[in-house]
């Protein structure tokens, strides 16, 4: 169902920007929200969000792409305004299924993936299982998951951390979910939480994240139950085989004042054709920080990397 795609003006000080036209498209009966920007006659290029963000994350970065591309960016199942999925559906193959059942049901032959966070480790898993499909990657601080990172530095059994998953999840089930009195006061949780965002950004943020109760007050979209990370999860085995498998030019991003580390040259050199960038100062949400910046370095990629004839 297309969506209103006029133009308006995002917070006091925002340049105007056109809105997204929007899609639902089924996944197993589940409703995922697909938000599209520019001429479909360009190439494509599909934006996935981090967890416990949303699609409209992308509006600064889509607006600006969408003048040389044909522009996607779902909302990740459990996020925004797509269906929840319910405790134990938010495993990695979880979320690919459904990207994989958008690319079809969008008819996306051949696309570019630009992605943050656990976007960019579902983007990595999808560029991997069809790289005949994944023209290019551009990836900010996604490689490992911080639960795999974190079982290599005090690796945990199967059994305790399977159970160690049923005891977050019940507490979870036992909790309602957080409510804040007001926009403004869910603006001012996320200001606290990210400190080094400015205002405007934050604001937008927020206005796409809430939804209203019917007290008056309002919560996030995400669904809770997006916190825990399934077990099977952990261990990451099968990520060298991921980035053996892709084919596709890489533009990996970092902030060199990020709680992410860079991966080792090791892993690294996994891929066969890649490229880091680091941005001075930024931290784990680098393309709002740094947008014009972050901008020049992904237009340059797709310019040289996703369009070039080589790469066609």
């Amino acid at each position: 169902m297309p969506g209103d795609s006029s133009i308006e003006t995002a917070d006091a000080g925002q340049i105007a920007y056109a809105n997204p036209r929007s899609h639902s498209i089924l996944s197993d009966g589940r409703r995922l929200n697909v938000l599209e920007w520019g001429d479909p006659a360009r190439p494509a290029v599909m934006l996935i969000h981090g967890l416990r963000d949303h699609a409209r994350s992308w509006d600064w970065i889509a607006n600006e792409l969408a003048a040389d591309y044909h522009v996607f960016a779902p909302d990740l199942r459990g996020h925004g305004d797509s269906d929840w999925a319910g405790a134990g559906s938010y495993g990695i193959a979880n979320y690919i299924i459904d990207l994989a059942d958008i690319m079809d049901a969008l008819g996306l032959e051949r696309l570019a993936l630009v992605c943050h966070s656990l976007g960019g480790v579902l983007g990595l898993r999808l560029a991997a299982a069809f790289p005949e499909r994944i023209g290019a990657f551009c990836g900010i601080e996604c490689i490992e998951l911080p639960i795999v990172r974190d079982d290599q530095i005090h690796p945990t059994p199967f059994p305790v951390r399977l159970r160690g998953w049923i005891d977050e999840e019940r507490k979870r089930r036992a909790r309602l979910p957080r409510s804040y009195s007001s926009l403004a006061a869910a603006t001012e949780r996320m200001q606290q939480e990210q400190p080094l965002l400015d205002h405007q950004t934050i604001m937008h943020l927020a206005r796409h994240a809430i939804v209203t109760n019917p007290d008056g007050s309002v919560r996030w979209k995400f669904d809770p139950a997006v916190r825990p990370r399934a077990p099977e999860d952990a261990k990451g085995h099968d990520l060298d085989d991921i980035l053996d498998a892709i084919s596709c030019p890489v533009l990996l991003a970092y902030g060199d004042a990020s709680w992410i580390p860079i991966p080792s040259e090791k892993r690294l050199a996994r891929l066969r054709d890649h490229r880091v960038v680091t941005f001075a100062g930024a931290s784990h949400w680098l393309h709002h920080q740094c947008r014009e910046d972050f901008l020049r370095e992904t237009r340059e990629f797709l310019k040289s990397r996703f369009e070039s004839p080589d790469h066609a």
